[in-house]
C-alpha cells in the first residue's frame, strides 16, 4: 500500500472508522512492584501509593494507584496518533505528532490487586493552523480504564498535532547556559515533604493562597528512561522507527532522531510525563483526604534534556459543588529554567469539610488480649 505522506490523506484515512473501538488492551493485575515501579518512573514517591505499612494505617487502609497511574496502565494515546491507520502506512519523517494535553477523570481508587484494562476509541479530528506547523490536524483520542467488576475508573481524552514534518525543531526553551542551574532530580524526589495524613479542609482553603512548589530538578536521560521504562512499559519493542537504532522512550532519546523525525531541538520528554508531575503537586497539596476528581491539562512546549523545571501552583476557587461536596480548583504550571511556562493544568480537588475526618474504629490498633474465662 503507498505510504500516507500528506494531510488529506491522513484525514481521510483516519476518518474511515472514527468513533469505532480499537481492540481493548489485555488484563492486567496492579502489584505492588507496579505501583513502585510507576512512582520510580514518575518520581512521586508518596507513601499513600507506594508503603504498605502506611497505606493500611491510612485513609484507603491499603494501597491504591496515585492519578497518574493510568498512563501505566494505558499510555492512552494511540487511538489519536494513528486510530486504525496502520503505523506502518505513515512515517514520521513525512507527517510527525506533537501532544497538546489531556482532560483526565477519576471515578473510584485504583486498588492493589485490581485487575485492570483500557479501551481505546478514536473520536474526533479537525483541522487548525498554527504559528510554527502551519496546517496542521488536531486527533483526538478517548481511553476508558475498567476494573474487572465492571466498573469505570477513569476516562482519559487527548489531542494530538499531526503536522507536515519540517526536519527541524518546534519551538522550546532557550538553550541552557553554563550559568543555568543544574540541579540533580534524585535528592528531590527523596526530601520532598508532603502534606499526608493531616487532613487538609475545605474551610481552611483560601482563594488565591499558593500551594507548595514541586521542584522537579534537571531533566536527564536517565529521567527520561525513567519514566519510559518505569511508569510506561519494561517491554521491548518489535520494531524501532527509521532513522535511529534507539528504541527506548519512542527513540526521544535519540537527539538526531528528535530533530528529524519528532520536530524537536532534542532529545524530549514525554507530554504526560509533565502532566504526572502536575497531578503531584496537586494530591502533594491535598493530602490523604483530598479526591482529585478532574484535570484539564495542556502543553504548551516541549522539555528538552538539560531544562530545569519546578511545578508552581495557586487555588482558583472554592465552592460547594453539593451540600457535602466541597470542592476547590487549583491551578497549576511547570515553569522551565527560562522561565517560559512548558505545561499548565487545572485541577479540581474534592476536600473533607472540617470534623469530617474521624478515627476508624473497625480499623484501630488490636487491643491487648488479657486472660480471662472469655479469652
Amino acid at each position: 500500500m503507498p505510504k500516507i505522506t500528506t494531510l488529506d490523506e491522513f484525514e481521510a484515512a483516519y476518518k474511515e472508522r472514527l468513533g469505532e473501538p480499537m481492540p481493548p488492551r489485555p488484563w492486567r493485575t496492579v502489584t505492588e512492584e507496579w505501583l513502585a515501579r510507576y512512582a520510580d518512573g514518575a518520581g512521586d514517591y508518596n507513601p499513600l501509593y507506594r508503603d504498605k505499612g502506611y497505606a493500611d494505617r491510612g485513609r484507603h487502609h491499603d494501597l491504591v494507584a496515585p492519578p497518574g497511574f493510568v498512563f501505566s496502565v494505558d499510555f492512552g494515546a494511540n487511538a489519536s496518533i494513528w486510530g486504525h491507520v496502520p503505523e506502518a502506512d505513515v512515517s514520521m519523517r513525512d507527517l510527525t505528532v506533537l501532544y497538546l494535553g489531556a482532560s483526565l477523570e477519576w471515578y473510584r481508587p485504583i486498588w492493589l490487586g485490581d485487575r485492570l484494562r483500557s479501551i481505546q476509541t478514536p473520536t474526533g479530528i479537525r483541522r487548525t493552523t498554527t504559528r510554527q506547523a502551519g496546517e496542521a490536524l488536531i486527533c483526538t483520542g478517548t481511553t476508558e480504564y475498567w476494573n474487572s467488576r465492571g466498573e469505570l475508573v477513569a476516562r482519559l481524552t487527548n489531542d494530538m498535532l499531526r503536522f507536515a514534518n519540517q526536519g527541524k525543531g518546534v519551538e522550546s526553551a532557550q538553550v541552557a547556559s553554563g550559568s543555568a542551574p543544574r540541579v540533580a532530580p534524585d535528592p528531590l524526589v527523596w526530601e520532598r515533604a508532603r502534606r499526608g495524613g493531616d487532613p487538609r479542609y475545605w474551610e481552611n482553603v483560601s482563594e488565591g493562597e499558593a500551594i507548595p512548589e514541586l521542584p522537579k530538578g534537571t531533566y536527564t536521560t536517565t529521567e527520561l528512561y525513567l519514566f519510559a521504562h518505569g511508569a510506561l512499559s519494561t517491554r521491548r519493542a518489535r520494531q524501532v522507527d527509521e532513522g535511529t537504532i534507539d528504541m527506548g522512550a519512542g527513540g526521544r532519546a535519540d537527539p538526531e532522531y528528535a530533530r528529524a523525525a519528532r520536530a524537536q531541538a532534542a532529545s524530549f520528554d514525554f507530554g504526560p510525563q509533565r502532566i504526572c508531575w502536575l497531578l503531584q503537586a496537586v494530591t502533594d497539596w491535598m493530602g490523604d483526604h483530598g479526591t482529585l476528581v478532574k484535570a484539564e491539562a495542556r502543553l504548551r512546549r516541549p522539555n528538552l534534556v538539560g531544562d530545569t523545571n519546578a511545578v508552581r501552583g495557586t487555588v482558583r476557587r472554592t465552592y460547594r459543588e453539593a451540600p457535602d461536596d466541597l470542592r476547590a480548583d487549583v491551578a497549576v504550571q511547570n515553569v522551565n529554567h527560562a522561565g517560559e511556562v512548558t505545561a499548565t493544568a487545572v485541577a479540581t480537588v474534592r476536600l473533607p469539610g472540617q470534623g469530617t475526618v474521624a478515627d476508624d474504629l473497625l480499623y484501630a490498633p488490636e487491643a491487648d488480649a488479657e486472660a480471662g474465662i472469655y479469652n
